[in-house]
């Protein structure tokens, strides 16, 4: 073991790229998070500096793949990874991005009183944001959302 090793645990994930591509294998976490106590999430690791992030292809190819390219990310919560609940205000919506794939499914708009549309919450958005299908857990990549509507 050498002594720039750091113990990471993989996480099952599907990303879905702006050019249609389809990318099934693992990421890394790491045992703690900078922003809190307890393992990294999935989250933690998409707002982290950099634009790039250590991918592994369900084939063992690896790579270092751009966040800014992926539309979206399909994944399970493990048992590790602390339940988040939300206290906004759910809404069901159906997503377009530029190359034409849709998704519909439940967001939870967390804002202040008075600023509660689904107008203000993607406009203060940055990144990435959960969003479910049934049990089905996705991170939306706000930036490459062609556009957004409630229904």
């Amino acid at each position: 073991m050498s002594i720039y090793r750091v113990d990471k645990s993989e996480q099952p994930v599907v990303l879905f790229q702006a050019d249609g591509s389809v990318m099934s294998g693992v990421v890394f976490l790491s045992a703690c998070a900078y922003g809190h106590i307890g393992r990294q999430t999935l989250a933690d690791l998409l707002r982290e500096k950099g634009n790039f992030f250590p991918f592994r292809s369900e084939a063992g190819a690896f790579c270092v793949t751009n966040k800014a390219t992926i539309t979206h990310i399909r994944y399970e919560q493990t048992g590790i990874e602390p339940e988040y609940v939300a206290l906004g205000n759910p809404v069901e919506v159906q997503i377009n991005f530029a190359g034409g794939e849709q998704l519909r499914g439940t967001i939870v708009i967390e804002m202040p009183e008075g600023r509660t549309r689904l107008f203000d919450f993607i406009n203060s958005m940055s990144g990435f944001f959960p969003m479910n299908i049934g049990d089905t857990h996705y991170l939306v990549n706000v930036a490459q959302i062609r556009d957004i509507s409630p229904l």
